[in-house]
């Protein structure tokens, strides 16, 4: 007998995808905080965690505060770890991708050795 294949769940096309509520809540403790945040910021404090009202740890990787959250045990639908920096729009607003325009694509050929990994 043999399988026969079933049709990928098709994603909703209404809007962006749900924030888990626990990312949400973090997002909005770390838009809450914010404007005490931006003084803040240099080398050294770039990107802060968040962990439902909590802020975690402060630091210059975002990759070592993932790890952070994650050797405290926090479940990653609960965490969420952003830049220090201004923006108009909170983090989970979708953004306008058209407003961009459209993205040239690029001639492999015009890119520099250097910028090559």
């Amino acid at each position: 007998m043999s399988a026969v294949p079933q049709p990928a769940p098709e994603s909703s096309s209404d809007g962006p995808p749900e924030i888990p509520p626990g990312i949400r809540r973090s997002q909005e403790a770390y838009w809450r905080d914010l404007p005490q945040l931006l003084p803040l910021r240099s080398r050294k404090r770039e990107w802060v965690a968040y962990h439902l009202d909590e802020r975690v740890a402060i630091g210059s990787d975002a990759a070592e505060l993932y790890q952070e959250c994650y050797r405290r045990g926090f479940d990653g639908n609960e965490i969420y770890v952003g830049r220090i920096e201004y923006d108009e729009l909170p983090p989970w607003e979708p953004i306008d991708l058209d407003a961009y325009g459209e993205v040239p694509e690029e001639d492999p050929a015009s890119i520099p050795p250097e910028a090559l990994p």
